[in-house]
């Protein structure tokens, strides 16, 4: 039975090579999109369960209280300490602090000295850290690392810096300031962890650092590269934490009052998602992604099923013949589903080999490092085999289901018709459903091309371009780089700060305005910065004036949000008031105009700047109009002069904008090529569609040209049907589109507007390639000899 069903598939889908083709094609660039987002989706879902311990596992975070609560991924430092004394509930803690951009300087066999990058790959951390997270050690001595200046690195760590030599013993200086001693090698990290350091330098290294401890040591401060991970012991659950975590509140107060850290367990599974806590993969995101998926699976099914049925009308006599000669209902159903599952496996085939071409330009887009290997191939096996039988039943029941019941007598004269859902006939439904998904791709397309064009076209309040910058490894050498880099030719301006106007990084502070008792219900972003910054970012003052030069903090000058907060009529009235912003008293003499510091899904936040110049660790210079090269190579030059042992890289504002808009980015290549492809599968859907349809109106034409049709009245009579249907698509997708797009930009702060030209695109881009796709096949039937057109019977 089998063998006969295969060569009848065979010698039917030989023989009609336009209609498998077309559906192989369609169903494999789905089958493609299909595979790209299910390793994509089970990629992230994956994230740090394969820890032994994860249901055990989490990390401790902190909300501060203001007028509004701000998420904060860090703790104090003496949290894992504090937990690990007194409440025997925590099985396990260790507190894992991230190391900022760090130099990895290597001596090498000809008596020089090899500098790496390690920019966030560092931490210093507990030795228990390794007893609650899955970081096996491959040889060495993890006790090693209660001892100072000891530290473990990954395999490919060990290989960079050591090449093949041994690498325990050897010794690594960090920021040419520590040497470390290698004491174990840890197994190479896996690609689906948020925790990503490779280099793990003891903690018993910067305890007793008077200066460490005094910027992150207490109860009242944190840095948000603080991390404290918590094991639970066996029989308790997450619930029982929050009291515990209430009480140390209670007990170590933050200088604001008790309640402004509030602390609370969050479970590592499931912390991948929380971008409120310091990640950025969004679950709503993946959700979005894997509904795209679904809904170009759906197009390609959709597509086979309105290509099937359509061919459907043209077996009706073969149909009535088997019939005739003793076929029954069921042996027809399973013939038609044996074809249809020859298509899907080709499809799988063509899939597999488009989704494999396309994986290493996903991998680019989303920074990450998918492979057909591991256990991902596995993964895809019975993916492939789910999604296999699925796509045949799918996509072959109805059209298997109709064929089986035509009626034999009318099938032998080729009378037949398609049955009706509701009195509309279910091809015009399946049309109507790939021009509604084909049109919500399109909404959301467009949108997100809008919104990132609202975002680059922004007005952010300071220059996107010529403007760089530069760290600066020594603090003793600021001024000296400064005054260097003010004789070389093609720049207009240099200023030392400790972050530029745009960054993720913030210096959160209380504010205790004039001569009001009580400290503002809200933090304010501190910024040191010198006399030249404002010139040299180009920031503009509204009131009052700017710095004066100076080494510690004498004044403030703020922003207009600062002044809008403590509800004061205009910028002026705030000059000359005092303040005290993060512990120190000082007269406010200017305000700036509001800038965005942050991406545009955040509001603008209070700022205050004052001039602090121990805590300046960036460079910034304006260059001159022109070609920047020749002052690029000099200010290297300079650079490399001045910190001989540190690695040199500079980053344009404009650049660090680009980064903020990482994630629109993604979305919109994604979206753009999902969009695209939908579209051309429903073309193909269309075409094979339309050439059906002008084999079955051929005669009719034929007729109406001899009685004086003319052209473009045998168009409509093709075109009328997809005017309708578009038309009906058009209706539903655009509430359906506008839900979806309101609730994406719902992230932003500021937003591009969602107008009625997005719909009109949308609807036009459709009537487009609807016409196009159609058309040619139209035109030529319009155009045909009715003569001809009346032998075809």
């Amino acid at each position: 039975m089998l063998n006969n069903y295969l060569q009848l598939a065979l010698r039917k889908l030989s023989k009609h090579r336009d209609y498998a083709f077309l559906n192989v094609l369609g169903l494999g660039l789905s089958v493609a999109c299909g595979i790209l987002i299910f390793m994509h989706v089970r990629h992230h879902l994956s994230f740090d369960d394969y820890h032994q311990n994860a249901d055990r596992i989490a990390r401790i975070v902190m909300d501060i209280k203001t007028e509004k609560t701000m998420r904060f991924a860090g703790v104090p430092t003496p949290m894992a300490k504090t937990l690990r004394e007194e409440y025997p509930i925590f099985e396990k803690t260790a507190i894992c602090a991230a190391q900022d951009v760090s130099v990895i300087s290597v001596a090498n066999t000809t008596g020089g000295t090899d500098k790496f990058n390690a920019e966030k790959i560092m931490a210093w951390t507990e030795p228990n850290l390794l007893e609650i997270l899955d970081l096996p050690l491959v040889r060495g001595d993890v006790q090693a690392l209660r001892e100072p200046n000891t530290a473990l690195i990954t395999e490919k760590l060990a290989q960079t810096y050591f090449g093949n030599t041994e690498p325990l013993g050897k010794i690594f200086r960090v920021n040419n300031e520590i040497d470390l001693r290698v004491i174990g090698i840890l197994q190479n990290l896996p690609e689906n962890t948020d925790y990503t350091k490779q280099i793990l330098g003891s903690w018993a290294t910067v305890a007793t650092n008077p200066d460490y401890i005094r910027g992150v040591g207490s109860w009242s401060s944190g840095s948000g590269g603080n991390h404290c991970f918590v094991r639970l012991q066996h029989g308790h659950n997450w619930a029982e934490t929050a009291p515990i975590m209430a009480e140390i509140a209670q007990k170590h107060p933050h200088r604001n009052g008790a309640d402004f850290f509030q602390y609370k367990a969050m479970p590592l599974v499931g912390l991948h998602f929380d971008d409120q806590y310091g990640f950025k993969m969004n679950r709503q995101s993946l959700w979005v992604i894997t509904l795209i998926g679904l809904f170009l699976l759906i197009t390609g099914c959709v597509n086979f099923i309105n290509m099937a049925t359509a061919q459907a009308l043209d077996r009706s006599r073969e149909v009535g013949i088997r019939k005739s000669l003793g076929s029954t209902r069921d042996q027809l159903f399973w013939q038609f589903i044996f074809e249809t599952g020859i298509i899907v496996a080709a499809s799988l085939v063509v899939g597999f080999l488009l989704a494999y071409a396309a994986l290493p330009l996903l991998n680019t887009w989303m920074n990450q490092t998918l492979r057909f290997s591991g256990s991902t191939a596995w993964a895809l096996v019975g993916f492939a085999a789910i999604l296999g039988i699925s796509l045949t039943f799918l996509s072959g029941f109805y059209p298997g289901w109709i064929l089986a019941r035509f009626n034999p007598v009318a099938s032998m004269h080729g009378v037949v018709e398609m049955p009706r859902a509701g009195g509309f006939p279910i091809r015009k439904t399946l049309v109507t459903t790939q021009f509604f998904i084909s049109q919500i791709l399109i909404i959301g397309a467009v949108v997100v091309t809008a919104q990132m064009k609202f975002a680059q076209d922004a007005v952010w309040g300071y220059r996107p371009g010529e403007v760089l910058t530069l760290p600066v490894p020594d603090p003793a050498q600021k001024n000296n780089l400064q005054q260097q880099l003010t004789q070389l030719a093609g720049i207009n301006s240099i200023s030392l700060c400790e972050h530029p106007p745009a960054t993720n990084r913030d210096n959160f502070a209380n504010v205790i305005f004039d001569n009001r008792k009580d400290a503002e219900q809200w933090l304010t972003s501190n910024k040191p910065v010198d006399a030249r910054y404002f010139e040299t970012f180009g920031l503009q003052l509204v009131a009052g004036r700017n710095l004066q030069p100076s080494d510690t903090i004498r004044e403030f000058v703020v922003n207009e949000t600062f002044v809008k907060k403590l509800n004061l009529r205009s910028s002026e009235d705030i000059v000359g008031k005092m303040a005290t912003i993060d512990g120190v008293l000082g007269p406010i003499v200017g305000v700036v105009r509001d800038f965005h510091h942050s991406d545009l899904s955040k509001p603008i936040e209070p700022v205050a700047f004052g001039t602090d110049a121990i805590r300046y660790s960036t460079c910034a210079i304006q260059l001159a109009p022109g070609n920047p090269t020749a002052a690029l190579t000099q200010i290297q030059k300079t650079w490399e002069t001045l910190f001989p042992n540190n690695y040199y890289e500079h980053k344009f504002m404009d650049e660090r904008i680009e980064d903020f808009l990482k994630t629109e980015t993604m979305v919109l290549r994604l979206v753009r090529t999902f969009a695209g492809i939908a579209i051309f599968i429903g073309c193909l859907g269309l075409y094979g569609l339309a050439t059906f349809m002008v084999a079955r109106k051929r005669k009719e034409v034929g007729i109406r040209k001899t009685l004086g049709a003319s052209i473009t009245g045998l168009l409509w009579l093709f075109g009328k049907e997809y005017a309708v249907l578009i038309g009906l698509a058009f209706l539903l997708a655009a509430p359906v589109g506008w839900w979806a797009t309101h609730q994406w930009l719902q992230d932003f702060a500021y937003r591009a507007p969602i107008g009625a030209g997005v719909f009109f695109i949308a609807l036009l881009a459709t009537v487009v390639i609807a016409t196009m796709t159609v058309g040619v096949q139209s035109v030529r039937a319009a155009l045909a000899d009715p003569v001809e057109s009346l032998r075809s019977e």
